[in-house]
């Protein structure tokens, strides 16, 4: 998979829904503490074992299961004593993760043998899924890994390798300090912004010449190559990390010991020794997803450098480029014809073509063209023209090695024969700026002010608690806050990249500097992205109808469930309760009913909105509620930030029901100009939040559905909102008390039931919806643990 693409969530979420620690195998000690530090700043429980491991305490807490993610060297796991292994499986071992899984295939065969020795951990730890992971592996490498770690019959997924937000570029170089100048002033450029830039050389020596020059230039720049020390090299590396320097100048030791998400830029002074290890070194561009840019300079004498390498590698007599025998011809006229010939053709015929007017061919379309007049027509005679095709071929492959064939095909181009017609004074800038800039992003000036001090923030940030810029928020979240500029917490929770680690922490810090930042360049907060609710439309006649055409063909719109579910309804007067249970074995959720039915009424069926509103429960009050919660959250796009705006009684399916009849354009037709004044104190005090619901009927089917048979229009609000309030419920569990309620169970209910409680049994959760029967509980419990909105541990229920 790809850099960035998720690997890593692969080890990160299993032990935080199983609540074992996932131990993953890494390469090299600055990656993997590069990514501890990344976690921690996320809350997520995680350390590393290895040589520059400093708190002798680590190991013992790692044994006894303390951590969810426990990094580690291949070496390491290999030296650990077995004893280590069995205590972490009684601890709870969730799996095994490799990462970067193409070291086991590099470096296990000779260089670092303890990645080939890594399937003995299988023996310790039976059970244990074991999990590879690698953004470059072709199919031999990953057949290597699978032998190496004995997987059996393993699930192997191979993603795009693609990353749509970096650019590529190649251009040649003369690595002359008149280069090297202009490449310092491109890096100047993206320095001044902020933008993080890594340089990869070949040799130790183009490495301290490139440093030299950007450190006389006045760009803060670190240095990283194998001669260093190993303090100096880590020191090196944390600077960056830090952005303390934001110019890395590094040999391919830097490889892969660099998680820093937002690298902007990465340069290659010097062609990498393979595609793969190209892949690899510019994947450390642009983590985050956000445009970046990778350049390559070459020159000749890096193909003749890597010529040189490979002529010193012996004879091993057991492939073709050994025992083949070689006998070398002077083909330089028979190359001088076909090229001259395909150029005198125009370069429009392909191969063909040009070879039959070398060998004489007088055909119609020779002819008419004139080309019968070349001077070389039939100068190729000699040779059939399966071999001409073949010089050809070999032309096409190896073409870079025969320099009159690099000019008369470049000639063919129409971009060299404008630059062969111009020559020197056709000139193109060019450089580093292809990457889309904030004012590309439609940022404003000022916006882009308040983008670079957010910035300085955040690196104060870091600074004071001692980590990197990058592990208290992205790039992105930052661009977030200068476009939509927060002014409470809520709005601030709503944005893209803040999880309740970040809130509890950091909240407060930047809603502060955003207030004053803003008022400083005038920018207005709650920028929101999201475009306005549509208008209502005042001359609708009535709140049964919808302001939009039926459509014709429904029933492939909406298809037979849901158009199955609002005739039901709309047309029989069904209760939500007893569509659940219409004709089928097994009843669906009233919340896929509900659903349904606002699903119909978006695509133009009537509705009586009144009626749907007193079964859901939304009153007028709730309404407006659930309209000042939108507009302190921000958005409509997500309702869990809504819903924790609103008090415990108002359900997803209130809120669902609210935005389809406000996106309807009905919201004044159906609610009235409702008022904020007391709307908080009326929800508290209504009958909703204590009601209860009536037993179960003697035929399976709830009771309330029975009764809703006979009243239509009984509401659904004496079923939903027969739910104790979460923190009642958590009062109750808390001293003991046995849960005797006799509410019926719903999706909602027993959700929050589950969420206020520390782990839930099944008993307990039928204990309290006595009106519901315990298959009916079991069923809502395994529907909402298939969504993935709850999960069972040890007996008990628990939210995700």
């Amino acid at each position: 998979m790809a850099t960035g693409s998720g690997k890593s969530i692969c080890y990160q979420i299993p032990p935080l829904v199983t609540k074992k620690t996932a131990v993953v195998v890494s390469p090299l000690l600055s990656l993997m503490q590069d990514q501890v530090m990344s976690l921690k700043q996320k809350g997520v429980k995680s350390e590393y074992l290895g040589s520059t491991q400093t708190n002798s305490s680590v190991s013992n807490e790692a044994e006894k299961g303390t951590f969810d993610v426990l990094y580690m060297t291949p070496e390491k796991a290999i030296s650990l004593p077995s004893r280590f292994w069995s205590n972490l499986q009684a601890s709870g071992i969730c799996l095994l993760a490799v990462d970067e899984a193409h070291c086991i295939s590099e470096w296990g065969h000779d260089f670092r043998t303890e990645y080939k020795q890594l399937h003995s951990l299988r023996n310790l730890l039976v059970g244990v899924p074991f999990v590879a992971l690698t953004a470059t592996a072709t199919e031999r490498v990953r057949q290597d890994i699978s032998t190496s770690l004995v997987l059996c019959s393993p699930h192997v997924v191979v993603g795009s390798f693609d990353r749509h937000n970096l650019f590529y570029g190649v251009k040649t170089c003369n690595r002359s300090m008149s280069f090297i100048s202009e490449l310092v002033k491109d890096v100047s450029k993206r320095s001044d912004v902020g933008e993080s830039t890594i340089i990869y050389c070949t040799t130790i020596r183009d490495t301290e010449q490139v440093h030299e020059a950007l450190v006389t230039s006045g760009i803060k720049t670190g240095i990283y190559h194998g001669q260093m020390g190993s303090r100096a090299r880590e020191e090196s590396h944390r600077s960056f990390i830090r952005d303390e320097v934001l110019v890395m100048v590094a040999t391919i030791a830097f490889g892969m010991g660099i998680d820093k998400p937002d690298v902007r830029c990465v340069i290659h002074y010097g062609c990498p020794k393979s595609l793969e290890s190209y892949y690899q070194e510019s994947g450390r561009c642009g983590r985050d997803g956000l445009p970046s840019i990778c350049w390559l300079y070459y020159q000749r004498s890096d193909i003749t450098k890597a010529d040189f390498y490979c002529s010193e590698a012996k004879n091993v007599g057991n492939c073709d480029n050994c025992t083949a025998v070689k006998n070398e011809r002077d083909l330089s006229k028979e190359v001088f014809l076909l090229l001259s010939c395909i150029k005198s053709c125009g370069g429009r015929w392909g191969l063909n073509l040009p070879i039959d007017v070398l060998r004489g061919s007088r055909a119609k379309k020779i002819v008419d063209n004139n080309y019968d007049k070349l001077q070389m027509h039939g100068r190729g005679k000699d040779y059939s023209s399966n071999w001409w095709k073949a010089l050809g071929g070999l032309l096409i492959a190896h073409g870079t090695n025969v320099d009159l064939s690099i000019h008369s095909i470049i000639l063919l181009t129409a971009e060299m024969i404008e630059l062969e017609e111009h020559g020197s004074s056709h000139h193109k800038e060019g450089g580093l700026n292809l990457v889309p800039t904030l004012e590309s992003e439609k940022f404003s000036e000022d916006e882009s002010k308040l983008y670079q001090r957010l910035l300085n923030v955040r690196m104060k940030i870091a600074q004071d608690i001692g980590t990197a810029p990058y592990a208290v928020c992205g790039d992105q979240t930052i661009r977030n806050f200068a476009k939509m500029r927060p002014s409470t917490g809520a709005r601030l929770a709503n944005i893209d990249g803040v999880n309740q680690h970040f809130i509890s922490r950091f909240s407060n810090i930047f809603i502060q500097n955003i207030a004053e930042l803003s008022k400083e360049l005038n920018l207005p907060l709650d920028n929101s992205p999201f475009p306005p609710p549509p208008p209502t439309n005042p001359a609708a006649e009535n709140i049964a109808g919808i302001p939009k055409p039926v459509q014709n063909n429904l029933p492939g719109i909406l298809g037979d469930a849901k158009l199955t579910a609002w005739e039901l309804w709309h047309k029989q007067e069904y209760s939500f309760l007893k569509i659940a249970y219409f004709r089928r074995a097994v009843p669906i959720k009233e919340q896929t009913v509900i659903a349904y039915i606002l699903d119909a009424a978006r695509e133009g069926c009537e509705m009586d909105w009144s009626r749907f509103c007193r079964e859901v429960g939304l009153t007028p009050d709730i309404a407006t509620a659930i309209r000042l919660a939108i507009s302190k959250v921000g958005s409509r796009e997500k309702m869990k930030p809504i819903k924790e705006e609103l008090p415990e009684n108002v359900t997803y399916d209130m809120i669902k029901t609210f935005l389809t009849i406000e996106g309807c354009g009905l919201s004044e037709q159906v609610f009235g100009n409702g008022t904020a004044d007391g709307v908080s104190s009326r929800i508290a005090e209504s009958p909703i939040s204590s009601c209860h619901a009536s037993e179960a009927g003697g035929n399976g089917v709830p009771a309330a559905a029975e009764a809703s048979d006979a009243n239509p229009s009984a509401k659904r609000g004496q079923t939903v909102c027969a739910e104790e309030p979460a923190t009642k419920l958590q009062r109750t569990y808390e001293h003991g008390a046995e849960l005797t309620g006799t509410a019926t169970a719903t999706v909602d209910s027993v959700l929050d039931l589950v969420a206020s409680c520390n782990g839930v049994s099944l008993e307990d959760v039928a204990k309290h919806f006595k009106g519901s029967k315990r298959e009916s509980v079991l069923e809502i419990l395994e529907g909402l643990e298939s969504e993935f909105t709850i999960y069972k541990k040890n007996g008990n229920y628990m939210v995700l």
